[in-house]
């Protein structure tokens, strides 16, 4: 089986928050994008043994428009691939290896640094101009590689525990845990922990 999505990122979430110095904070620190974006999916799965053991894979990428500050966060590339295996028949072992590239975020802008005590009388002063050009320029500190193992598990209390309480009702637990990371001195994400509960309804009786 195939799926194809498509998704849209709407400019969602303040742009224009201020630090202690009453100073608009940079992009990359801001809640919002400020802009729309783009996320194309695809998803793979196909029954390796009837009812026993799935493969699974998936594929995504999102594009973020460049901002009215002429910001534009890079481009996210994702790929996932894994196995579900029926252990019982209320519990499932997933076990997924997945990759995620996020390429440099890029700014319009000219090119300016500090003053130095080296420049003499401009010390303490304005930023000093390198290159007065307007044009797209990456952000060195952004961008990062990463790659991750994620086990869990999915108990169904259904079939565990028969009662209307626990009908299609289901409990998940995953673990991501990396392996190889490379986030251009930003902070790196670690290991990170989701689980929850989910329960299916049945709105109509079937005729």
């Amino acid at each position: 089986m195939v799926v194809l999505g498509f998704g849209v990122y709407l400019p969602s979430g303040n742009t224009h928050a201020h630090d202690s110095d009453e100073k608009v904070m940079e992009s990359p620190t801001q809640l919002g994008r400020g802009q729309v974006g783009l996320n194309p999916t695809i998803y793979q799965t196909y029954e390796l043994i009837p009812h026993r053991l799935n493969q699974f894979a998936s594929a995504s990428y999102r594009h973020t428009f460049r901002n009215n500050d002429g910001y534009r966060f890079g481009d996210e590339y994702m790929l996932n691939a894994g196995l579900n295996l029926v252990a019982t028949p209320w519990l499932v072992l997933t076990g997924q290896v997945n990759y995620r590239y996020l390429v440099h975020d890029n700014f319009s802008s000219s090119l300016l640094r500090s003053a130095t005590p080296a420049d003499g009388a401009g010390f303490p002063g304005d930023p000093i101009p390198i290159d007065d050009t307007i044009k797209n320029r990456a952000v060195p500190n952004t961008g990062s590689t990463y790659y991750a193992f994620t086990p869990g598990f999915q108990v169904g209390l259904g079939q565990l525990i028969e009662s209307s309480w626990t009908n299609m009702t289901s409990l998940y637990f995953f673990a991501q845990i990396p392996f190889e990371r490379d986030s251009n001195n930003s902070l790196a994400q670690g290991t990170s922990y989701i689980f929850g509960l989910t329960r299916s309804f049945q709105v109509t009786n079937p005729s």
